[in-house]
């Protein structure tokens, strides 16, 4: 049984030059059809897979694309819909994500209706001029105005994402969006470093180089954490108490169920993901069908591994030998003894550290996570 819950709404206004996420400007006959289709979603994959059972998430989840597309209405027939299959009772943490042009009074009254926990806003920087270049929709002032909306409206739990290491931002100027940000009173901050996706318009311009992101990434650490923030994990900062509940389950290796088009699933070993097309999605929801999808089942040896070695992107680290007892497929032929082996050299190099009995990351580390990880695999 899932112990989180995320839903895929694939609108958005338009691209942004560097986004690679799936998402499509829908007519609005289209996007009105959609509110009901994560549920039909979810009653074909439980049909298919019985081992899903019966859900109670722990966590939910809603990104895109922007929710807000829906309007008021249809967040409110997509949740009403699921809520026929799902009990949301048993829910501590409920995500959703806005753009700061679409967190209006209205839609974040919808929400706490619903009983959302945490609003998520997409800033990526507090400089009208860089975002401008980027390709947002949306100013500085929207931003801050979206998180005091969302802070009056009950949610204290609000954060925002920022983007480390665009072009044409200085380290003064990136110094600015961190003071603006840690003036709003925020819970969570995310912090990611410029991936634009090939055949993304940003992608094809002059970006920054490996050195300026990793010291845009570092200032980033000293002034949040000068600021009361924890780095939890490789991008995220939280208050004490703040951290996102539901990609913490994720990298702790926990089930999750997603839906929507280009949608992740993992649950027991089994995992698949969602074709990135909407209107394929649509059409075999409307005949009855699950939508098309590609999907693997790992033995139970990849599987154990992978949970287990995702949590080192986590400040808490991992514990080989208590993995191992959660995966007795590791422990089998001394896999867990050989991470123990090779997270001490690297420590001598001084890539991770240990604290208590967790391997954890050391600032160097958290730089070539991608490649301790394949040291390890």
């Amino acid at each position: 049984m899932p112990a989180h819950l995320y839903i895929h709404v694939p609108f958005c206004e338009g691209k942004c030059h560097y986004c690679g996420f799936f998402s499509v400007a829908a007519p609005p006959d289209l996007i009105e059809r959609y509110s009901g289709l994560p549920a039909a979603e979810f009653a074909c994959r439980r049909a298919a897979f019985p081992e899903i059972g019966h859900v109670a998430p722990r966590t939910v989840y809603m990104g895109g694309g922007t929710p807000a597309m829906l309007g008021c209405d249809g967040i409110k027939r997509l949740a009403d819909a699921l809520f026929e299959h799902l009990a949301f009772d048993t829910v501590e943490e409920w995500t959703v994500e806005l753009n700061p042009a679409s967190a209006t009074a209205a839609f974040l009254d919808t929400l706490a209706a619903l009983g959302v926990t945490r609003i998520s806003i997409g800033a990526q920087s507090f400089d009208d001029g860089t975002l401008l270049r980027i390709g947002r929709r949306h100013t500085a002032e929207a931003t801050r105005a979206a998180v005091k909306r969302a802070q009056d409206t009950g949610f204290p739990n609000t954060g925002v994402d920022l983007i480390a290491g665009l072009p044409g931002v200085t380290p003064a100027l990136w110094e600015a969006t961190l003071n603006q940000t840690l003036a709003l009173g925020l819970a969570h901050v995310s912090v990611y470093a410029l991936t634009p996706e090939p055949g993304t318009p940003l992608a094809a311009g002059t970006l920054p180089g490996d050195d300026a992101q990793l010291a845009a990434l570092a200032q980033a650490e000293a002034s949040l954490g000068q600021g009361g923030f924890s780095r939890y994990e490789i991008s995220n900062y939280a208050l004490p108490g703040r951290e996102c509940r539901h990609n913490l389950g994720v990298w702790r290796g926990n089930d999750y169920l997603g839906l929507g088009p280009a949608a992740a699933s993992r649950i027991g070993r089994r995992r698949w993901t969602n074709d990135a097309d909407i209107h394929a999605y649509v059409e075999a929801l409307s005949v009855g069908a699950p939508p098309p999808c590609a999907r693997e089942t790992l033995d139970e040896r990849d599987d154990a591994t992978e949970r287990a070695l995702f949590a080192l992107r986590l400040a808490e680290g991992i514990d080989p030998a208590a993995d191992a007892q959660r995966f007795p497929s590791l422990g089998g032929d001394g896999l867990a003894d050989r991470w123990e082996r090779t997270l001490a050299e690297l420590a001598r190099h001084g890539i991770t550290e240990r604290g208590g009995r967790r391997w954890r990351l050391t600032p160097r580390g958290r730089e070539v996570c991608d490649a301790v990880l394949r040291e390890l695999l």
